[in-house]
């Protein structure tokens, strides 16, 4: 069975272990850390990567974590369809959060984030509740 899921979702796993290699992530529990203060966190299949700055203690954040694991189901959902229908779309919301949203609040720029449909979903299946 873990070989068919796998293979289900061989193209985000491919790329969740790209990542995996090229940031130098260690594993955690159930997900990786690599230094990087670019990206909060990714889920590409079997691979969560959440971005840490080096040298600072990291604590983690459990709405991060449950939300990737949302998004780790999702790609259970979908398998090859995943990037197309939550990774590209998480990726692009995420590009225009960040550059064109440098002058909203944090509350302002999370309510939006959050509220693209493939994010309430992925809020959902992790069991997230969001207060804003």
């Amino acid at each position: 069975m873990k070989v068919f899921l796998f293979i289900w979702q061989l193209p985000q796993n491919f790329l969740g272990e790209l990542v995996v290699f090229l940031t130098g992530a260690v594993k955690k529990d159930d997900f990786y850390i690599c230094h990087s203060s670019w990206f909060t966190g990714v889920s590409l299949g079997n691979y969560i990567v959440i971005g840490s700055i080096p040298y600072v203690n990291f604590s983690i954040d459990k709405n991060l974590i449950n939300h990737e694991k949302g998004h780790q189901k999702q790609s259970l959902i979908l398998g090859w369809l995943y990037l197309f229908v939550i990774g590209i779309p998480s990726f692009i919301g995420n590009i225009i959060d960040r550059y064109f949203h440098n002058d909203w609040n944090y509350k302002e720029r999370n309510f939006w984030y959050y509220n693209q449909p493939w994010e309430k979903w992925a809020d959902k299946l992790g069991k997230v509740e969001r207060k804003y």
